[in-house]
């Protein structure tokens, strides 16, 4: 198997033609999907952004994920009940979670903070503030993008939850029903003959499912990335690939430590995923952040027929046609930010693939490692901070970052300009971990 890189030429050769400008009214950390949307969100407000990265447009999370944008995601990942479920999921090697010992102290008080987000009255607060963020993301990303190019990248068709072993309803199915009903989630049944139609490789104990009519997804995200950064560069944004050392209060804004120098910028918004908290904390701005670490598995030539995504509820695992293969995608590894990866987690999936699809292609089969930084609530910080006038934070967004970064652009600009939004501000304000 085979690493995919972490930045392209083209992002490079981007960055070297912008040199850094002394005329940036404020400068975006990150060029993920958050990053990017922030800042073209900020550039079509009026002002002159500065876009930088460690490793160019597109890499990371925003890189490697599922390319899933699910605009009727409103449901948290902790739900009541859960905490009995998790000794479960760790007892199994090709299980959706797994803990390393070593980090398990260190991880606990998010763990922790993650187990009381399970009461029904965090859960109804974030699935509001889920849905507010994920609901209009496709027409924001065709304004953002283009029709063209919007057509050419994304792809509503709907979305597909399947399972094999239909388990009894738990304490938290009525309540994940009720929160779908009231925020206007479109569902249909799907019977096990319907999705064998579908897809006639499936194998034979896939049981049922549920198609999210109104879901869609990319067919790159990487080209989703890269057609944000191209529409930033038209409009004079320019991207430099340097790595922030460190954040810094200066007279009228910020000195930004970088591994090409320092730059000094009016305004910060730090959208830098995973190491969103590692750059705020010396601030004593503390995010309560952990890494879920997630893998895929791109398969070129898998030899089955898969017309639209779908999640396969048994394991937690996303699969995706896409423009250079099938990509299978997910697990949940919690093992600290600089952990390397752990091979056995793409065997897992893998184990997945041929659980779900008996004849399925491996051969030349790509594999790729990521973080997803992820509250323990499921809903992102898109805040001001408090403490320190001009600095903005976008980070957090889990497993729903494709949907969620073209309104947590918007919102961000209208933060910066001190406009009123239509969104409530308090549920996304880290002051809520207080």
């Amino acid at each position: 198997m085979t690493s995919q890189p972490t930045a392209t030429n083209d992002s490079l050769d981007s960055a070297r033609a912008h040199p850094a400008s002394s005329k940036t009214d404020i400068t975006v950390i990150g060029a993920g999907i958050v990053g990017l949307c922030t800042a073209l969100a900020l550039q079509r407000a009026g002002l002159r952004v500065s876009l930088l990265d460690a490793s160019g447009a597109g890499a990371g999370a925003s890189y490697g994920n599922a390319g899933l944008i699910s605009t009727g995601s409103c449901i948290p990942i902790s739900l009541p009940g859960m905490v009995w479920q998790v000794p479960r999921w760790l007892l199994d090697p090709s299980g959706p979670l797994a803990l390393r010992p070593a980090y398990a102290l260190q991880s606990f008080p998010w763990v922790w903070k993650w187990l009381r987000a399970s009461a029904p009255s965090t859960v109804t607060r974030a699935s509001a503030a889920l849905n507010a963020l994920h609901s209009c993301a496709l027409s924001h990303y065709e304004d953002l993008l283009g029709a063209d190019t919007y057509r050419r990248l994304i792809v509503q068709n709907g979305q597909l939850h399947i399972w094999s072993h239909n388990a009894k309803p738990g304490k938290a199915d009525a309540l994940v029903a009720q929160l779908r009903a009231q925020h206007g989630v479109r569902i249909a049944q799907v019977s096990g003959t319907e999705l064998h139609n579908r897809m006639p490789e499936l194998a034979d104990h896939v049981s049922a499912g549920i198609c999210f009519t109104d879901h869609a997804n990319t067919v790159s995200p990487l080209a989703l990335t890269q057609a944000l950064l191209a529409q930033f560069e038209a409009n004079g944004g320019q991207l430099q690939i340097r790595s922030i050392q460190k954040i810094e209060p200066a007279r009228n804004g910020y000195r930004l430590w970088t591994s090409a120098g320092e730059l000094h910028s009016d305004r910060v918004v730090v959208a830098a995923g995973a190491h969103s908290a590692e750059l705020l904390r010396p601030l004593g701005v503390r995010i309560p952040l952990e890494f879920e670490r997630g893998y895929h598995v791109e398969l070129p030539q898998a030899g089955v027929t898969v017309p639209q995504p779908f999640i396969y509820k048994d394991k937690a695992v996303a699969v995706t046609p896409m423009a250079n293969g099938l990509r299978f995608a997910g697990t949940v590894e919690i093992a600290g930010l600089r952990h390397p990866p752990d091979p056995r987690r793409v065997e897992s999936i893998l184990h997945t693939a041929r659980e779900l699809f008996p004849g399925i292609r491996t051969e030349g089969a790509r594999s790729w490692f990521g973080l997803r930084p992820s509250t323990p609530d499921s809903v992102p910080v898109i805040d001001r901070a408090a403490r320190y006038p001009g600095l903005y934070m976008a980070c957090g967004h889990g497993h729903t970052g494709m949907t969620g970064a073209p309104m947590t652009g918007a919102l961000i600009a209208q933060l910066v300009a001190g406009q009123t939004s239509g969104l409530n501000a308090a549920d996304y304000a880290l002051d809520r971990f207080a």
